[in-house]
């Protein structure tokens, strides 16, 4: 494929929340931690119900904040997508540009490529192309930015470039 793809991104707080909790949810660590989490609440609860704790007793500091612990990750995910959307970067008139070697991102004070080669992996959603530069970042591309037969054109270069992909069918 020797046609470049021209994307020009708009960025939505509600999609790239959505996209870093995502992200953050589907880490191995994250889904250790909360079956851990999910067990210590279960034998609290079944020791609440067989009278072996009472109730008062339960709401140590350490059970109150394992309840919490939902809260605390959607508030740091919340953060980190605020701390993205501060990058004047952002403010530019951008366009990420597509071929076989590399994804470009150009802006008006900016140009960095990303090789095919040293990219982690590609993630199709429902609404977005998640790009991973490494294990747990990764760009987002919005398919409602997509125009035309774009959505086509980079399918036909995702299957075509050697990384590691999860698209649709």
């Amino acid at each position: 494929m020797k046609k470049e793809i021209i994307v020009k991104p708009s960025f939505t707080f509600k999609d790239y929340f959505k996209a870093n909790l995502y992200i953050y949810l589907t880490r191995p660590a994250f889904i250790i931690i909360s079956v851990v989490v999910f067990l210590i609440i279960l034998v609290n609860v079944t020791n609440i119900f067989s009278n072996e704790v009472n109730l008062k007793d339960i709401f140590t500091s350490s059970f109150v904040f394992i309840l919490l612990y939902p809260l605390l990750i959607i508030y740091s995910i919340y953060r980190h997508t605020k701390r993205i959307f501060k990058n004047p970067r952002l403010n530019e008139n951008l366009s990420i540009h597509f071929n076989e070697n590399y994804m470009e991102e150009v802006g008006d004070s900016f140009n960095m490529k990303f090789f095919w080669k040293d990219l982690k992996k590609i993630t199709e959603k429902k609404d977005w192309f998640l790009i991973y530069l490494e294990k747990n970042s990764a760009k987002v591309l919005n398919k409602s930015d997509l125009k035309n037969n774009q959505y086509n054109e980079l399918k036909q270069l995702f299957n075509s470039i050697d990384i590691k992909k999860s698209l649709k069918s």
